[in-house]
């Protein structure tokens, strides 16, 4: 399995950011909208995606389903129903899209026959780790390439079974969403009821579209406080119109940004806001950043389904931002990055504390990273301490970070004294969006 490529990002200082600018649609989103429209009875349609989904649609096209673009981020979708799908010839490469990769890894665990499954994302070997066992348990076997060394990676070989049964699964350690994400879809296919058990609720996005596609999904908190997400199987599904909202993480390096320095303010239109991918917002608040919006329902949809989103608008204090504590539990990969960008801004100092093993992980490739652009900065077990003077850093380094980190050294680049350069894997999302705010952000 290659690595995926990596590119270098120059990002300039430049005067404060401002403006309006419509948010790329959230591909973790369009992704489970597109691969459930696949699976709906008749056509659906989908508005709103973002590029870069053109491998999973043609995996879904490779197995039976009829996607057709309608531009501007629009899909028409002719699905197949629930086990309707035919088996592919030959190997589905999704290439680094990992989601798509875990999204098709559940869905054909049911489905019956053999296909060869394949991703150059580097996650992808975590995912085969935590995910394998449960949907083993569902009926299907699968035959992953090994390293020698006890772990697995792609090409994987998915043999679907014909008589799947449904599953109780509640993982030993935390996992990603999108191994539940995978087990639900798995479990469309399932005659009973399938239930994954999480400590602590991940991102609900697959929950809240299978609800609107016309599936029985249930979630509940248990005695001892962890989370119960429950479906119903093999119950055909509706079709939709699914209206994609900006994505939460690209909005969020725009935010940041913005708010680094005095400035116009700028305006984010429709941008999802779901709970589980917002925790940068209230953080933004405590450091002196004011209202950003309020949550409302997508037009046309009711409150009680779908994603929720806002207008979000940023207007930054007149002074610097301060320095707060943080429990950093909640936040996404990116979010701990962001924060500590706008920690590098502000005046005094910010402790995140209780740092999960996940983001632990990540913790010396940002401390490298945010050391060598000049930011003070220091980290322990499970805390991360950021201490600024109220003035962007030096920045005129070259960081190379993981592509959940480039968002945020993008946007601290856009107030350093010097330009800071990103090597990533990052896609071009990040810096259009912030390039169509003022700042100047080429690629070598």
């Amino acid at each position: 399995m290659s690595a995926p490529a990596l590119s270098t990002w120059i990002s300039s200082p430049v005067p404060p950011l401002g403006g309006t600018v419509v948010v790329p649609g959230d591909a973790a989103i369009a992704a489970r909208a597109l691969v459930l429209a696949a699976l709906a009875v008749g056509e659906s349609r989908v508005t709103g995606a973002p590029v870069g989904l053109e491998p999973l649609v043609r995996a879904l096209c490779t197995l039976g389903a009829h996607l057709e673009p309608l531009g501007e981020g629009a899909w028409r979708v002719h699905g197949v129903g629930v086990g309707g799908l035919r088996q592919a010839p030959g190997l589905l490469d999704v290439g680094p899209d990992g989601l798509a990769f875990a999204l098709l890894a559940g869905l054909l665990a049911t489905q019956g026959g053999e296909t060869f499954l394949t991703t150059s994302h580097p996650a992808a070997t975590t995912f085969l780790k935590t995910a394998l066992p449960p949907l083993a348990r569902m009926g299907a076997a699968f035959t992953p390439a090994g390293d020698g060394l006890g772990g697995f990676h792609p090409p994987l070989l998915v043999r679907g079974t014909a008589r799947p049964v449904p599953v109780d699964h509640r993982p030993l350690a935390p996992v990603a969403c999108e191994v539940k994400s995978a087990l639900l879809l798995a479990a469309l296919n399932v005659a009973g009821r399938t239930t994954v058990v999480e400590e602590t609720p991940t991102a609900d996005h697959t929950e809240r579209l299978l609800r609107q596609f016309g599936a029985t999904v249930t979630a509940r908190h248990q005695p001892d406080g962890a989370w119960a997400v429950s479906i119903d199987g093999q119950r055909e599904l509706r079709p939709a119109r699914v209206a994609v909202p900006g994505d939460a993480s690209l909005a969020g390096a725009a935010l940041v940004a913005a708010a680094l320095r005095p400035g116009p303010g700028i305006a984010l239109p429709h941008v999802g806001v779901n709970e589980h991918r917002i925790a940068l917002l209230p953080v933004l608040r405590d450091m002196g950043v004011g209202d950003m919006g309020a949550i409302r329902a997508a037009a046309g949809q009711a409150a009680s389904e779908g994603e929720p989103v806002a207008d979000l608008r940023l207007h930054p204090p007149a002074h610097a931002l301060h320095g707060v504590e943080v429990a950093a539990a909640s936040l996404s990969t990116g979010e701990l990055a962001l924060v500590a960008v706008a920690a590098s801004c502000a005046r005094g100092t910010t402790v995140l504390r209780g740092l999960p093993l996940r983001l632990a992980r990540m913790v010396p490739s940002l401390v490298a990273a945010l050391g060598a652009c000049g930011v003070t900065v220091s980290a322990g077990a499970d805390v991360l301490t950021v201490t600024g003077d109220g003035q962007p850093p030096q920045g005129g380094a070259t960081v190379e970070v993981d592509a959940d980190l480039a968002p945020a050294f993008l946007a601290l680049g856009t107030a350093a004294a010097h330009p800071i350069a990103v090597r990533s894997s990052l896609g071009p999302a990040a810096a259009s969006l912030l390039n169509a705010l003022g700042a100047a952000i080429t690629q070598e």
